[in-house]
């Protein structure tokens, strides 16, 4: 820890004395005019500059998002590299910043990393999706927000936030055509209804072929967003937003490793886990001798019935809120009433086996904050917070030697009161603190019918071989004992933050920022105790925020160290009785330390270099948990030992967590060629990032070695942009990188689906204005 902070202030300390030898110089480019644009965010729940936020935030704009065509949250890992998004095996993306994170594949658990669109916290990752298209901007805040954004937010908070209505006619519309025959449509109108009354409709339909052999890793999204602003004076606005998205297609798709084996990587061939090639490996892996089977990926026989080809997803999500603020000569009070619905319809075999689930996710939250005007010595800003969160669903799950359905019920109750203050002892220098009272009511109602294969006879496990029964006795179906729980529990936490800032120059901000945050417990199906606790992270945090050179030259430094307690961790298991389930482990302590530095350099008015780099070191200094024995070893990478309890102690501490590289880079370079009134803009970017760990098992199977990818467009933008055209190249060297991994059933790692970040595409945009 104090290498990592001296080192964040040695930067901070070589930034403040370039700022002051640069105010004495004369620049000839800047005093032209020439400047970096200055961003407002609402990070921190009131508008500011971006440079005076006393918090690691990474903005993209909407011109950011729309030039790297960003239409889904595992593009944001290329723009950001402090955030990890991967794909679950279904239509759950799982978000890891600096190292925290969780595997939320379902219903049971939550996120920790809070995504809120236009205000509104998504309860449900799954619901997350189809938003990216008309924005304003991104922000994505790195640390815990236990006291503005409260539960679910110990990795941090992704505001999305959309364009507005305005006082004037406009509109514009896109399309973009690439391989993989994919067709992107776009748009937006904006319209002045009245006076007082304006209104936008933006709408995007977006589509591609699979990415792999089977046809999966397609895209066929349909999405809309309405909104309505009303400003009767200058001091009362009300903006509504109805949005819509339908996700269809086959969805995620997966490949196979095998351990020991390039697998379907080589080459790059991208071969789907449905295609005829892997089922020939499935099928030598899952070889019964005799007996009856149950589900639709066993047969009878001598083999196996290939994983069904026809996986799809039939997704709906749609919302509605509203925004009123109000402002007063002491400041503006802000109400935010929500509602947001989700319905999953999908079959997924991306696991590696089958998984059908139907599900309906409901919420509604409601708002209500108070912040002072900014020109005074004490500000303030004070809220209540409301969610009620209701869960639906029945899944299937068929793992070749393990079959089971779940019918459950979740609901969430939660109650928050917050507050922030700042107080200014001089012009320069501010304290502030925060405080948050949360409390959580959880219920889970629910049961689950589930058989599993034996062999009454002897049984060779892997490795040591094919799986068979022998010595003339043949699989048997047997039920596992029958569940059916309805625990309920609640749990209340205060949050809190202490920071301070110092205005070191006029463009130099210093800040030191302590902040702790809470993600609630919660449940899943279990003989056992099916209950898992909280988890918990304090944070502290070295800064420097600086312009330099008249605004053309912007270095920005963090220096942190989390301490992540608790963690919820979810995995692939069996409990006492033999029923294979999910469970959600809570498994001791991790710390992430490191030091991030972002930088912008306005070489010329027509030249921009960009850097972001990320030094991470992520440790879990006590990750243990135990797995009941049935005689066959756990799948794991990390250390086992059996007990006279009939159980295997596991112990994975020492080993740094998934999603958690020590080094992320981004460069960049935009150059502008003049061409009389119009324009052509080169943009060239690449992401590095060292050995990821991609999945939960800590097997070298599991590890995404280092790797550079890289994107390039070339566009022409016309005079006063009415339109311009833009042809791209993503991922340009075809580079295949797995971004999450599952281990197959009863095969330890013989083998394991992956699911991979997007191949090369390329293609051209148009896009017309009026």
């Amino acid at each position: 820890m104090k290498k990592t902070l001296c080192f964040g202030l040695v930067i901070i300390s070589v930034g403040v004395w370039t700022q002051a030898s640069a105010q004495q110089s004369q620049v000839s480019a800047a005093a032209a005019g020439d400047a970096l644009e200055a961003i407002v965010v609402t990070a921190q729940r009131r508008e500011e500059n971006l440079q005076h936020a006393a918090v690691a935030v990474t903005v993209l704009t909407g011109s950011d998002l729309q030039g790297t065509g960003t239409l889904h949250q595992q593009d944001l890992t290329q723009l950001v590299p402090a955030l990890q998004v991967s794909t679950a095996a279904g239509p759950y993306p799982l978000f890891y910043l600096r190292g925290v994170g969780n595997f939320n594949g379902n219903a049971f658990s939550d996120s920790a990393v809070a995504v809120n669109l236009d205000n509104v916290f998504i309860a449900r990752p799954s619901s997350t999706a189809g938003m990216f298209y008309d924005l304003s901007r991104v922000e994505v805040l790195k640390g815990p927000q236990g006291t503005l954004y409260g539960r679910n937010a110990t990795g941090g908070a992704i505001n999305v936030i959309s364009n507005k209505p305005t006082d004037d006619f406009s509109g514009a519309g896109t399309i973009d055509i690439g391989n993989y025959r994919t067709k992107i449509l776009s748009g937006y109108i904006n319209v002045p209804l009245t006076s007082t009354l304006d209104a936008r409709l933006a709408v995007q339909s977006s589509q591609h072929a699979g990415y792999m052999s089977d046809g999966t890793d397609d895209d066929r999204g349909r999405a809309a967003r309405l909104q309505l602003k009303f400003t009767p004076n200058d001091a009362f606005t009300v903006n509504t937003t109805a949005d819509y998205y339908h996700q269809g297609g086959k969805g995620p798709g997966a490949t196979l490793l095998q351990q020991g084996v390039p697998g379907f990587l080589d080459g790059n061939a991208r071969t789907g886990n449905t295609s005829p090639a892997a089922n020939a490996i499935y099928a030598s892996t899952f070889y019964f001798l005799a007996g009856n089977t149950f589900g639709p990926l066993l047969d009878k026989g001598l083999s196996v019935t290939p994983l069904p080809a026809n996986v799809q997803q039939d997704n709906d999500f749609w919302g509605i809120s509203a925004t009123a603020d109000w402002k007063t000569d002491y400041g503006t009070l802000t109400i935010v009433p929500a509602f947001r619905h989700g319905a999953l319809d999908y079959l997924s075999t991306a696991a590696g086996f089958l998984i059908k689930q139907n599900e309906t996710d409901k919420q509604g939250s409601f708002e209500a904050r108070f912040a002072s005007n900014t020109n005074q010595a004490l500000t303030y800003l004070a809220g209540f917070y409301y969610l009620k969160e209701e869960i639906n669903g029945a899944s299937q799950y068929d793992q070749q030697y393990n079959q089971s359905t779940q019918q459950y019920e979740l609901g969430t109750k939660s109650y928050a009161a917050f507050g922030r203050f700042g107080y200014a002892i001089t012009d320069s220098f501010r304290f502030s603190a925060g405080l948050r009272y949360t409390d959580d009511k959880k219920n889970l109602g629910g049961a689950v019918q589930a058989s599993s294969v034996i062999c009454p006879g002897s049984f060779i496990p892997p490795p040591a071989g094919p799986h068979f029964c022998f010595g003339g006795v043949g699989q048997q179906v047997i039920p596992n004992a029958p569940l059916a729980i309805s625990p309920r529990n609640s749990w209340s936490e205060v949050t809190w933050r202490a920071g301070a800032e110092w205005d070191v120059a006029p463009d130099s901000l210093l800040y030191a920022t302590v902040e702790t945050g809470f993600k609630a417990g919660g449940f899943f199906f279990s003989h056992d105790n099916p209950t898992y606790q909280p988890e918990k992270i304090i944070a502290y945090s070295v800064g420097s925020k600086n312009r330099f050179l008249n605004n053309r030259l912007q270095l920005n430094a963090e220096a942190f160290y989390w301490i992540y307690k608790d963690q919820q961790v979810s995995h692939l298991a069996q409990d006492s009785t033999g029923t294979v389930l999910f469970p959600t482990d809570n498994v001791g302590k991790a710390t992430m330390k490191g030091v991030e530095l972002e930088s912008q350099y306005l070489v010329t008015k027509n030249t921009l270099l960009m850097a972001d780099l990320e030094f991470l070191s992520a440790r879990y200094s006590s990750y243990q948990y135990s797995l009941p024995n049935f005689g066959v070893p756990p799948t794991t990478g990390c250390p086992f030992t059996p007990t006279v309890a009939g159980k295997y102690i596991v112990n994975c501490s020492g080993n740094t967590p998934p999603q958690s590289p020590k080094r992320s880079f981004n460069f960049g370079i935009q150059q502008t060629f003049p061409i009389g009134n119009s324009s052509i803009v080169a943009d060239v970017r690449t992401h590095y990032q060292s050995d990821t760990l991609t999945g939960l098992e800590f097997s070298a199977i599991e590890e995404q070695g280092s790797y550079w990818m890289s994107d390039a467009t070339l566009a022409f933008r016309a005079p006063n942009d009415r339109w311009d055209i833009t042809g791209y190249v993503n991922n340009f060297s075809d580079k295949t990188v797995i971004q999450g991994t599952f281990p197959g059933p009863l095969t330890g790692f013989a083998l394991t689906a992956a699911t991979l970040r997007p191949p090369r595409t390329y293609g051209a945009r148009l896009t017309v204005r009026f």
